[in-house]
């Protein structure tokens, strides 16, 4: 792709991914991971609760400390807001290293409020990788009545896991972590596993320019039939705007999956509404998922390459977060990606001009008030 080209984003063959579409599933599969550690593992979280999921990871991170392994943990102040430090005690004690990025209780930051960490990376022993939209906390598991939030994580196996050590590193440095031996952790060759391409696409506020959402946007003006989106929020602003409008014009058949009921941030889904119309008179199709909170974030293009990852087709991400997203061309994880968005559609609501027609007027006005306020910010 041309913007990976300009942004000279390196890709690696051979590698093997694993897809898990559900919050617990993933979680396990990370916690495994954990345990069996033998040198090292590196954890980068947007929120990390104080909850039975989270003590869960500080358990198994612990143990791994006490037993030699170098841990270390990066969260962000803001998405983590309300932790206190007294949970992460054990693994300190351990011997494991904790950070937050961006504490809002500096006097002077060198960021921004808004400039927040929102990668989800886990690297354990530069042999395999986990990376998409699981955050740490009870709401993604299954946890008592609760259903679990249907998200897409991936584990990386292959040259790609020394790509996504790379983001990490970046991002320690970046929360003024301590020195580490850079090269010697990114040294070695990381044995092949499969037969997948695979970029790693790091984007955020002090890149040079909004990788992702320009890969976004070059991926429906080159597509030929069908492209497939999968976001928990709306909000992308108007180039996105335009170019899924261009791509629905020209009869490429353009699908939306967000987020509906329940969704945990209805004031988003509320702007959201806004939008509708006139990606409806283009063409769209937009769904909303019911089955439980939806919190993947995909896109897939003519069935032959797709981007999964951190990043939501909004303004905070594409603006003011940092974000890391994989692109993958295969036979395997595009595939596997198209089965779990069709399987999705089957349980969404399908959002048509006679839907929005029958909202009352306070739904209305209130849909209004939400657009105009995602517009300013």
């Amino acid at each position: 792709m041309e913007v990976l080209r300009e942004a000279r984003v390196r890709t690696t063959a051979h590698n093997r991914l694993s897809v898990h579409d559900w919050g617990s599933d993933g979680l396990e599969a990370m916690l495994a991971a954990i345990r069996a550690a033998r040198s090292h593992i590196h954890l980068e979280t947007y929120i990390l609760r104080d909850d039975a999921t989270g003590r869960r990871f500080v358990d198994a991170l612990s143990e791994r400390a006490r037993a030699g392994v170098a841990v270390r943990l990066l969260y962000d102040a803001v998405g983590s807001l309300g932790l206190d430090p007294v949970f992460l005690a054990p693994l300190e004690q351990g011997g494991g290293q904790t950070l937050a990025f961006n504490p809002l209780s500096r006097l002077v930051s060198r960021f921004l409020p808004r400039r927040r960490d929102h990668r989800k990376i886990l690297v354990v022993d530069g042999e395999r990788a986990f990376v998409g939209g699981l955050n740490i906390g009870d709401e993604y598991a299954a946890i008592g009545d609760r259903p679990a939030w249907r998200d897409t994580h991936v584990c990386v196996e292959g040259p790609a896991v020394r790509d996504l050590e790379a983001v990490f590193l970046e991002s320690w440095f970046r929360a003024d972590g301590s020195e580490l031996d850079w090269l010697g952790l990114l040294e070695g060759r990381v044995p092949e596993a499969g037969g997948e391409q695979v970029a790693v696409l790091p984007d955020g506020p002090t890149y040079r320019r909004r990788r992702m959402r320009d890969l976004v946007i070059e991926g429906l003006d080159s597509a030929r039939h069908t492209v497939r989106f999968a976001s928990p929020y709306f909000a992308p602003g108007r180039p996105l705007l335009d170019a899924l409008v261009a791509a629905a014009s020209r009869g490429v058949r353009v699908q939306l999956l967000v987020a509906g009921d329940p969704s945990d941030h209805p004031w988003i889904r509320r702007g959201s509404h806004g939008l509708y119309p006139r990606l409806l008179r283009a063409g769209l199709e937009v769904f909303e998922y019911q089955q439980a909170m939806m919190h993947a974030k995909v896109a897939i293009f003519d069935d032959s390459w797709a981007v999964l990852g951190t990043s939501n087709l909004d303004r905070q991400s594409f603006r003011h977060s940092y974000e890391v997203n994989l692109v993958v061309e295969g036979a395997v994880t595009p595939a596997c990606l198209v089965e779990s968005f069709d399987r999705d559609l089957e349980t969404a609501i399908r959002i048509d001009q006679p839907a929005l027609a029958r909202r009352g007027p306070w739904d209305r006005l209130l849909d209004y008030l939400a657009g105009v306020t995602l517009r300013l910010i």
